[in-house]
């Protein structure tokens, strides 16, 4: 009697996919997957467990019907079956430690990792006691006499045990699609061939890059960015393990550093490169960067805002399992994805083992969110062979001490002197100038014809240059604004101050996320030492003058509570004690001692740790650890349709029957805003496909954004059509 996995519309079911055959493909492909990280046995068990359940009669007789097949079969049809629950109860039977690992994933293998007690009819304990359809369908038994291929360590057995089982689950699920997407869609499988070998991309980084370095001037930033070069490929030498990069900002670290990984992959076989960047504004940047001087095939971007109209088959194939050389991701996209519990979220993490990872501003990871995510770090530098850079001008006091247990270990900096290299870099000299209000900044604004401030908040922003004047000179950013516009912005204000023309720019801390500029003065509203130095590195980037000035003030009006106020307060405590040397990285070190002192106790918002202990036991609660997001917004889009491409995009809302593709497009039209602005807001939006969409012209101004004090009435014909 035979038995099928997958049927093929209108063929006959001679040539639908056999049921073993199913099996065993995807048990020796998640094998292969899993032996990265000396777990190929268990996942093979996962493999060829999974579907067992469609050995039964009834889910035979739902095939067929689904088919419109009339046979022998139809008397059993009592439609859709769970066929998943089976084989969960079959390995739990086989051996309770090693088959209750395997359940989760063989139970969850389409809906998602349960928790293992939900209610009473929820939860993986239930589904290992439901009643399942009996199967007839058998095949040779497997060894359960497995172990674990990690050492536990005891005050980590329980986040172990389950980055371990959603580790076995992403290889089970990729094989799984990917063997059903091989029999069904064999043409789409055939798009997945990744032609690249780190070899080759070594190649291609150095044709390019060596020209780059040729071209380059002859200045002291640049030589200093050639040592950095160097120590970077001396380190990449090194075993497999963490390393950091400590550079000032303007030292070169983004190429260096893939310089670094690219060596390092190709000497210890490591299968991709995986880029992390806290910043959605700064990440098309990079890539683009990336692609320059690797390809375009060889990089995948992966965030909420790419859009890739001419490739966006094989981008999409891509970027459900990251099947790519190198990577380009954003950390809420990389760290959601390892307390995920969704297939669909998890089918990539198999393929980040055995890689080179770059966190590219390290510092920028939340506070309440920082012990999971080094625990992630940890792990997978522990055991799954992952090589991870930590990139920072402002790196944070991670290292494990007496006071920071959670801290990572034999962490080993990339640089060879970084004392000196702040020492050579010191491009600008930073000044408190004390308590100033809006008008006393906006005066000193405009005694200089090129000058960045930048404040901590967006109404800050708005004031102080609606007092410095709008004039064609001058320049705002910030969020209000939506980023197609911040980007012709920015154009802007580049090609001035490449011409050397008047340039007076203020600003939310956006322009700090890795925006490439360059003033001799740059003021900044008391921050956290951060924030500060990010903002000096606007200042003299290419070192083209002596000395740049940064002065820091404290807005009159005071620090906004909560983040803004305590990081500053960290800030302040150090202005006496490192003068002439605030940017330094002994000032840096102290900054985080402190700040990570005072917090903490709230390292870990959403409890993680406590959900991971009782883990040990394998009573796993993956949906409770799903609910962990690296950022938890609490702001609302509105998508700004003052643009005849956004206009465009927004007719086609109601005609399509996917909004992904265009909702992407739509990103570089999208303002956020929050639910109190949205109230305000509300009689002014149209709801297009679910879609806020805001078209009154003159609530949008050319040079500050999005108009948040709305008027109490508006003409309809000021609506765009």
């Amino acid at each position: 009697m035979k038995y099928y996995a997958h049927s093929l519309e209108n063929k006959p079911v001679k040539e639908w996919q056999l049921l073993q055959q199913h099996l065993e493909n995807v048990a020796v492909v998640a094998q292969e997957f899993a032996s990265e990280f000396k777990a190929g046995d268990w996942a093979y068990l996962a493999g060829i467990w999974h579907d067992r359940g469609k050995g039964s009669k009834e889910f035979q007789a739902y095939i067929r019907q689904a088919n419109n097949v009339i046979d022998s079969f139809k008397k059993y049809y009592q439609g859709r079956v769970d066929h998943s629950s089976f084989g969960a109860q079959q390995v739990f039977k086989e051996s309770e430690q090693t088959g209750k690992l395997l359940a989760y994933i063989i139970a969850g293998h389409h809906s998602g990792l349960m928790n293992w007690q939900q209610d009473a009819a929820h939860g993986l304990k239930y589904r290992l006691n439901k009643k399942v359809c009996s199967v007839e369908f058998q095949m040779e038994c497997q060894n359960f006499s497995i172990k674990l291929p990690f050492q536990p360590e005891k005050d980590y057995f329980g986040f172990q045990l389950q980055f371990f089982v959603r580790m076995l689950f992403s290889c089970q699920v990729d094989a799984d699609f990917l063997d059903t997407e091989k029999f069904m869609n064999p043409d789409m499988f055939k798009q997945r061939e990744n032609k690249f070998t780190m070899g080759v991309l070594n190649k291609n980084f150095w044709n390019k890059f060596d020209v780059l370095r040729v071209c380059a001037e002859k200045t002291e930033v640049n030589k200093i960015r050639e040592r950095v070069l160097k120590d970077c490929l001396s380190s990449a030498e090194k075993n497999t393990g963490l390393f950091s990069l400590t550079v000032p900002t303007g030292g070169g670290k983004t190429l260096a550093s893939m310089a670094f990984a690219l060596k390092h992959a190709e000497k210890y076989g490591k299968r991709r490169i995986i880029y992390v960047i806290p910043f959605t504004s700064i990440i098309e940047q990079n890539a683009k960067v990336f692609r320059d001087v690797l390809g375009d095939d060889a990089v995948l971007e992966h965030h909420c805002n790419f859009v890739d109209d001419a490739a966006d088959r094989i981008t999409k194939l891509r970027t459900e399992n990251w099947d790519a050389p190198v990577v380009v991701t954003t950390n809420v996209q990389f760290f959601d994805s390892f307390f995920a519990n969704r297939t669909s979220k998890c089918r990539k993490l198999h393929n980040i083992s055995n890689s080179v990872i770059i966190f590219d501003e390290i510092q920028a990871i939340p506070i309440e969110k920082l012990r999971p995510c080094l625990e992630v770090i940890r792990e997978l530098s522990l055991n799954y062979g992952v090589s991870s850079v930590l990139c920072s001008a402002t790196q944070p006091a991670i290292n494990k001490s007496d006071d920071f247990k959670e801290g990572l270990e034999a962490i080993r900096e990339i640089a060879s002197d970084v004392a000196g290299l702040f020492q050579k870099l010191k491009r600008t000299e930073v000044t408190s100038i004390g308590k100033q209000n809006n008008e006393e900044i906006s005066e000193r604004i405009k005694k200089h014809n090129q000058i960045l401030c930048v404040v901590s908040t967006r109404k800050q922003a708005k004031n102080i240059f609606q007092n410095t004047g709008n004039h064609s000179d001058h320049y705002h950013l910030s969020a209000l604004m939506y980023p197609a516009h911040r980007t012709r912005v920015l154009a802007e204000i580049k090609h001035k101050l490449k011409n050397e023309q008047t340039c007076r720019v203020v600003s939310t801390q956006l322009i700090e996320a890795g925006v490439d500029v360059d003033f001799p003065v740059v003021i900044r509203s008391i921050a956290g030492m951060d924030s500060i130095a990010q903002a000096a590195g606007r200042c003299n980037r290419e070192g083209l003058i002596e000395r740049g000035n940064v002065f820091v003030f404290e807005p009159d009006e005071g620090v906004p509570a909560g983040y803004f106020r305590q990081t500053a307060q960290c800030a302040e405590k150090l202005f006496d004690r490192f003068k002439g040397r605030l940017l330094s990285p002994e000032c840096i070190k102290e900054y985080f001692l402190d700040y990570y002192w005072l917090n903490q106790d709230r390292m870990d918002k959403d409890g993680i740790g406590s959900i991971c202990k009782g883990a040990s036991q394998g009573n796993i609660q993956f949906e409770d650890l799903a609910k962990f997001r690296m950022i938890k917004s609490a702001t609302e889009p509105i998508v700004i349709a003052v643009e005849k491409e956004a206009e465009d995009l927004v007719r086609q809302l109601p005609h399509v029957k996917y909004l992904s593709g265009i909702l992407r497009k739509l990103q570089k039209y999208t303002v956020q805003v929050y639910p109190y602005q949205l109230n305000e807001l509300g009689r002014y939006l149209e709801v297009v496909g679910g879609v806020r969409i805001l078209r009154f012209k003159s609530l949008y101004d050319e040079k500050t954004g999005l108009c948040l004090d709305v008027p109490e009435y508006l003409d309809p014909e000021e609506v765009i059509c």
